[in-house]
């Protein structure tokens, strides 16, 4: 159930953005996102593109951007970039019970990812890593049904997306993300022993479907999964297929 967004003027509505953003602190953004309400059933994750399990899959992100990050004009409705993106969930039966995506740039595919524009250029903004030169991709729309936020499934989906990554030959990976999520997702991976930089130097552009919240700008380097020739445990077992 949808938690209400208070009302105010519409004349204002960078100032009324802010004012729904406001009440939601970091402990309880996390909660909200991430909490435990139940056992973790018996759950099989798919890349799919079966029509009914997306369309569980849309309506359920466009919930959690409105009820977790305090959105009030947010679509989750099938976009350009889903369509040209590797989407997975995780299921019960036919049940969905999160999902997300990856997309990725690659040298014999360029493409602009759905972070980028004409405000916000990777390439520009990291000219260290020589993104021209690399395969990288972006997680994006990450949404888990409220009852099975106990932080089970977050992880087994990250562990998969970045398998996929790294069979599609990712080199680093970026996420946009409120700071607060930003900041429970490197959690996630320094568990799983990578390194998950959230690049506060970088200013993030607003835009008006951030509806004043603040974003974080995040990249991780996976170029030792496809290279080194001996890995962490942990490592390991997400680079295997």
């Amino acid at each position: 159930m949808l938690e209400p967004v208070s009302q105010v003027p519409a004349a204002d509505k960078a100032t009324a953005s802010r004012a729904a953003y406001a009440p939601f602190s970091e402990s309880r953004l996390n909660r909200r996102a991430l909490r435990s309400t139940s056992p973790l059933p018996e759950v099989e994750y798919d890349f799919t593109q079966d029509a009914g399990l997306l369309h569980q899959y849309f309506l359920m992100r466009e919930a959690m951007f409105i009820s977790v990050w305090g959105l009030k004009h947010f679509s989750g409705e099938r976009d350009r970039f889903d369509d040209m993106s590797h989407i997975m969930v995780a299921r019960r039966g036919k049940q969905v019970l999160a999902g997300g995506r990856l997309t990725v740039s690659g040298a014999t595919r360029r493409t602009l990812l759905p972070m980028e524009g004409p405000d916000l250029s990777l390439v520009a903004m990291f000219p260290e890593l020589d993104l021209a030169n690399h395969t990288y991709c972006e997680f994006s729309r990450l949404a888990i049904l409220p009852e099975f936020r106990n932080g089970q499934i977050f992880p087994e989906l990250a562990r998969r997306f970045i398998r996929r990554a790294v069979a599609e030959g990712v080199d680093y990976a970026f996420n946009m993300a409120p700071l607060p999520l930003a900041r429970s997702y490197r959690q996630a991976m320094i568990d799983f022993g990578l390194k998950w930089h959230v690049r506060l130097d970088l200013p993030v552009p607003e835009r008006s479907e951030f509806e004043g919240i603040k974003m974080a700008l995040s990249v991780m380097d996976l170029r030792h999964l496809r290279t080194a020739p001996t890995l962490p445990a942990t490592a390991r077992n997400l680079a295997s297929a």
